[in-house]
């Protein structure tokens, strides 16, 4: 409390319920509760005027989730929420901040905010955050973004005594008023100071009024060691509590004593900052991220480790996430552009499927094991959906390409999402009429019957990494039954140039195959095959691209160097396995913590593709792992059982980024694998990638052995790690997986946490879903980098397009039948480019319609410690460019030149673009 501030005069109780819509009890049975809960809102609101405000947890859905139930309530609950008694929005959910992307959290956001005024009501304008496992370092931004200038925090922060009023300041120099809920009852404290107490007694409030006097006295000295102002908050609402009838009462009591200097009003949390506002003083500034190691706190501790459990959901995520964001969005767009409308329809819905997956208690893999079965299903119909609009989307570009420059050839067209060209080795999967072409039906000629031509008629040699033959390939035709063709699917590897966010095609003339009638002695009539050779490896462990070589190992481990600065990094890829007792929350090692490396085993080594545009590596190891954990958890079993593991490693030429795909085939229970990489580098910071920044932090754990938990551990990534000496760096990209630690170690050891098994689930005798028994997968790329070459919006964006990928889309010959009933005239151009973003600083996050279906939305953002700036290019003449707010609230105009106008960005900004064409 400050010297000025004698006490707390007022307190505003704001009647809520922290509503996981999801956790220990599945979605079905919590709804269940909602309903009743809500259906006893309705009628006391309607009969007591006193009992004036609640609040709904800060989001929307569980009004969806009531009315799918209660339909016949919908205008009764309107007119409470239009009165200003019930407080909507502005979330959608209540996400994780780390486990989702800062688009999700965005969309989330605007969802929210649009429900609310479908109510007739702006949404409560406070970033209600109160129950999330630490705060991500952009929030701050993002919030401000849609004019909420406040936030209502719990986890993440120190305890003891924090102050209740903070600034957070966000990485951009964004703040918001933080409302600092203690350190013990945090969004709870009234609830469990007067309510909670009395649960089961008769009468309780009037008939033990000294008690819950004396209980308000000690209550209030300890807010007032902890408030800044003379206004505090009181919060009456726990997890998935009903109301207090009795409130009023309960205030009325609390006001009539003489004992207490302070006046007891049941309020809402915006009438609360009302006052707020106007008696702040000097506050304490907290900047960036908050995920700081609890000192003290009943409940102040954040779950670290919720980042890799049940890895599964993480990786359905990310890659939902990516299809949504870096494909169905873009192209969407560049089809609209093209005369399709645009699926915004299509899309909503599985933003709304996938957002629902986005609960904290969802996301972080620490519910009972029927919630994340739900999870699943919600996942599957986002990545539907979006598959259904991309596979639509390209084809309508495919479908209208100019058939003259065709040549009457079969074809295919490479598609890129990204804001810069793809100049380097792509691989695509060609679909060729089954048994059409050489190497399938004459393969002791050694070689293909096709040439591939790019848009401009220049021949383009390739490799073939596999086929895959007899293969039943589904259409239907517009109007008609489907139909089956049968094709030889296959994997070609070539050097292609894909221009940016835009697509190239590829044409294949094809020569025919005549066999020889029966006892005849011609040979068949072929033109001479067509064979690209060449080879990666330069001895029987060794591959050599042209930019990077990599030794392997008897181990399995690789020994990486960049043949241009001469930096190598030795014994890479080191499986390391430990035990684990912990559950969805916390990895917890036994007190007998046997670890496996794989370093002392040896593997098999094979060569599954070679050439000169890419190799394929293949690693085979068998982990003998402890079978589980013994009886009592004091150590890991002494019966072991064999993992294999198989790790794919892909070399494209000049690729500086190497490539790895590794599979698990998991029997052991209760453990944690991890992958080490040891960077060898003499760095005191490395930097991870989180919503819209790259967070620097130190290698060096301070001493935390006093705090109430144990230190951390690991720390949060979407997908970049990064260190460097200042000369030499080391960055490693993955897809889903988001626990890492560097270790303070001479090596510098990246630990990639790939998953956790455990067994324990909350309130529940626990299950084998958490175990994640059986095959698992994992996507992860090495990259060793120049520090003062390589910027680290240039790792940002090369892992962007490591994550998005490619798309192709065939194209056979003859008449096209198309699948929808989108059409335009076939008049496209082989090659085109819708958007460009020329900058070394500036990072494309979103470029969408906009939602009220008036021009289109570009979102960039800048890593950099310094400010950038860029030059956005379309394909057409611009009329307008306005810079928005998140909220699609005018900041101002830029100034256009033709197609292309200049944008600045501050450093750690997100900006985002409402473009209009002429």
């Amino acid at each position: 409390m400050s010297k000025e501030t004698n006490g707390i005069e007022t307190i505003h109780v704001v009647s809520q319920t922290h509503w996981d819509r999801e956790w220990y009890q599945d979605f079905q049975g919590f709804r269940a509760r909602l309903v009743y809960m809500i259906d006893e809102l309705i009628d006391h609101m309607e009969k007591d005027p006193e009992y004036k405000h609640f609040m709904m947890d800060g989001q929307t859905i569980v009004l969806d989730d009531y009315l799918e139930i209660r339909p016949e309530n919908r205008e009764r609950l309107q007119k409470l929420i239009q009165a200003g008694r019930i407080d909507i929005g502005p979330w959608y959910v209540m996400p994780d901040e780390f486990l989702v992307s800062g688009e999700s959290l965005i969309r989330n956001i605007q969802k929210g905010m649009s429900q609310s005024r479908s109510w007739g009501v702006e949404p409560m304008m406070s970033g209600f955050v109160v129950d999330i496992f630490g705060h991500n370092s952009q929030m701050p931004q993002i919030l401000q973004g849609f004019g909420i200038d406040n936030a209502v925090l719990f986890r993440g922060f120190h305890g003891d005594a924090d102050p209740s009023e903070i600034w957070w300041e966000g990485a951009d120099g964004s703040r918001v008023l933080g409302l600092k809920l203690d350190e013990d009852r945090s969004y709870s404290d009234f609830y469990f100071a007067f309510r909670w107490p009395f649960f089961d007694r008769d009468d309780a409030y009037e008939a033990h009024k000294e008690e819950l006097i004396d209980r308000a006295v000690a209550h209030m000295a300890f807010k007032n060691r902890r408030t800044t102002t003379t206004v505090g908050i009181g919060m009456d609402g726990v997890d998935h509590v009903e109301i207090e009838p009795q409130l009023p009462l309960l205030i009325k009591l609390l006001n009539e004593t003489d004992r207490l200097n302070v006046t007891f009003i049941h309020s809402s949390l915006e009438k609360y900052l009302e006052e707020l506002r106007s008696k702040l003083g000097e506050l304490r500034v907290y900047k960036g991220e908050q995920k700081a190691l609890a000192y003290n706190g009943v409940n102040n501790w954040v779950p670290e480790n919720t980042l890799s459990s049940r890895i599964h959901l993480k990786q359905h995520n990310y890659s939902c996430e990516t299809l949504l964001e870096k494909w169905a969005e873009p192209l969407g767009v560049m089809t609209s552009l093209e005369g399709r409308p645009y699926s915004a329809g299509f899309l909503n819905k599985a933003w709304e499927h996938l957002l629902q997956n986005h609960p904290h208690d969802s996301i972080c893999g620490c519910s009972i094991d029927q919630v994340h079965q739900d999870m699943i299903y919600r996942f599957d119909q986002s990545r539907l959906i979006s598959e259904q609009m991309i596979k639509e989307q390209t084809s309508f570009i495919v479908d209208h390409l100019n058939e003259s420059e065709l040549g009457g050839n079969q074809a295919f067209t490479v598609f890129n999402s990204s804001s810069f060209g793809i100049e380097g080795v792509i691989e695509v999967e060609l679909l060729l009429p089954a048994g059409s072409d050489a190497a399938v039906a004459l393969k002791g000629m050694g070689g293909t019957s096709f040439r591939l031509f790019d848009h401009a008629r220049n021949e383009v040699s390739y490799q073939v990494l596999s086929i895959r033959s007899g293969s039943a390939n589904k259409f239907r035709p517009y109007r008609e039954l489907p139909r089956l063709d049968m094709v030889d699917r296959y994997r070609i590897a070539f050097a292609a140039s894909i221009p940016a966010m835009g697509y190239s095609t590829y044409t294949l003339e094809k020569y025919t195959i005549e066999h020889p009638a029966p006892l005849a002695y011609s040979a068949p009539k072929l033109i001479g095959p067509v064979r690209h050779t060449g080879s990666m490896q330069t001895d029987e462990n060794t591959w050599n691209n042209g930019r990077i070589i990599v030794q392997v190992g008897a181990s399995g481990t690789i020994d990486v160097t960049d043949i241009r600065s001469g930096h190598t990094c030795k014994g890479l890829l080191v499986f390391e396995d430990e035990g684990d007792i912990g559950d969805g929350w916390s990895h917890i090692a036994p007190v007998g913590n046997t670890k496996v490396r794989s370093s002392g085993l040896q593997a098999v080594i094979s060569t599954v593709a070679d050439g000169a545009y890419q190799s394929t590596i293949r690693v085979q190891l068998t982990l003998k792992l402890p079978k589980g954990i013994e009886a009592g958890e004091n150590g890991r079993s002494s019966e072991l059982v064999d993992v294999p593991v198989t790790t794919y490693i892909d070399l494209k030429k000049d690729d500086p980024v190497i490539y790895c795909r590794t599979s698990i085939t998991n029997t052991a229970r209760d453990h944690r694998l991890r992958l080490l990489f040891p960077a060898g580098l003499d760095a005191e910071h490395y930097y991870t990638s989180t919503p819209f920044d790259f967070v620097k932090r130190d290698v060096r754990v301070p001493d935390q052995s006093d705090y109430l938990r144990k230190p951390f551990e690991v720390v949060p990534h979407n997908g970049i790690v990064a260190l460097d000496d200042g000369e030499r760096g080391f960055a490693l990209y993955s897809k889903g997986l988001y626990e890492v630690s560097v270790r303070d170690n001479a090596g510098r050891t990246i630990a990639l946490t790939l998953y956790r098994s455990t067994h324990k689930e909350v309130l529940s005798d626990g299950s084998d879903g958490g175990q994640l028994l059986g095959q698992l997968d994992f996507e992860y790329a090495i990259r060793l980098f120049a520090a003062k070459k390589d910027s680290r919006a240039g790792l940002w964006k090369e892992h962007q397009l490591y994550s998005a990928g490619i798309k192709t889309i065939n194209r056979k010959q003859g008449k096209q039948y198309r699948e929808t009933p989108h059409r335009r005239e076939a008049d496209l151009p082989l090659r085109k480019s819708y958007l460009t973003l020329e900058s070394e600083e500036l990072i494309l996050s979103a470029y969408k319609q906009a939602d009220d279906g008036n021009g289109y939305v570009v979102r960039i953002f800048n890593i950099e410690d310094t400010d950038g700036e860029g030059v956005l290019g379309f394909d057409r003449p611009l009329l307008s460019v306005q810079r928005v707010n998140l909220d699609d609230r005018l900041l101002d105009e830029l100034t256009v030149d033709g197609s292309t106008v200049k944008v600045n960005v501050m450093s750690k900004q997100i900006v985002t673009l409402k473009v209009n064409f002429a």
